[in-house]
């Protein structure tokens, strides 16, 4: 009887925590419906710009970076701080942000902030070389933002591998209650019929998660279609 009351007592101490955590878990997943697109227009209307917020977005180089840059062109920038997050061997991604930002006529013109972070996967990196180099770009992502005086508002991805990692990490301190980051996906034009590997791991933790393909809106139940942003 003895034993059999230290069993159940261990029991429900390792179940009411695990409990917990899932009930925390099922409270801060974004809700499964999909939002209707009455009255969005452009990315502002897209990441539910309001003003004096601070925006994180990635680069992820090559053609990622000219869609990023081509999706944020309507921005008005005096609402937002920056915070650019790029690959630390990226220097052509780093050039052209750098001349956005010197192009930028803003009421209150507020220095923006790069964080220059390790590659999570390379272009035909093995499997086994790719989990390596994801926990790495983890690690040094952790490290980055926590050092930031301020966590972003709004988290914008276009999918390299590098948004993975970057987002996950975001959700954690969500988890934690540190942050209330809304993290906003927008699919790669490129992607007709499938997600890409980020998209698909990233479709469960996106508060808005937005495809340019109408087929893919109709394939997954959360993706989100305006048309061609780019």
């Amino acid at each position: 009887m003895y034993d059999e009351r230290i069993i159940c007592y261990a029991s429900v101490a390792v179940l009411i925590p695990i409990l917990c955590l899932l009930t925390r878990l099922a409270y801060i997943l974004p809700a499964a419906n999909n939002p209707s697109n009455s009255g969005v227009s452009d990315i502002t209307s897209i990441i539910d710009g309001k003003k004096n917020v601070n925006i994180m977005i990635l680069l992820g180089s090559g053609g990622h970076t000219g869609e990023m840059l081509r999706l944020i062109e309507s921005i008005e920038w005096k609402y937002f701080t920056r915070t650019w997050v790029l690959s630390s061997t990226d220097k052509s991604s780093l050039s052209k942000v750098q001349e956005v930002e010197r192009s930028l006529l803003t009421a209150k013109k507020e220095e923006p902030k790069y964080l220059m972070v390790p590659r999570a996967r390379n272009i035909n990196e093995g499997l086994l070389s790719s989990i390596k180099s994801t926990l790495i770009s983890f690690i040094s992502i952790s490290l980055a933002i926590i050092r930031l005086p301020v966590l972003p508002s709004i988290l914008l991805l276009n999918g390299p591998g590098t948004s993975v990692p970057l987002a996950y990490f975001i959700f954690l301190l969500k988890f934690l209650g540190l942050c209330k980051t809304r993290i906003v996906f927008i699919e790669s034009l490129a992607r007709v019929n499938s997600l890409s590997l980020s998209g698909i791991l990233l479709l469960p933790i996106s508060d808005r998660f937005i495809v340019q393909w109408p087929y893919l809106s109709q394939k997954y139940k959360r993706a989100e279609y305006y048309g061609i942003l780019v």
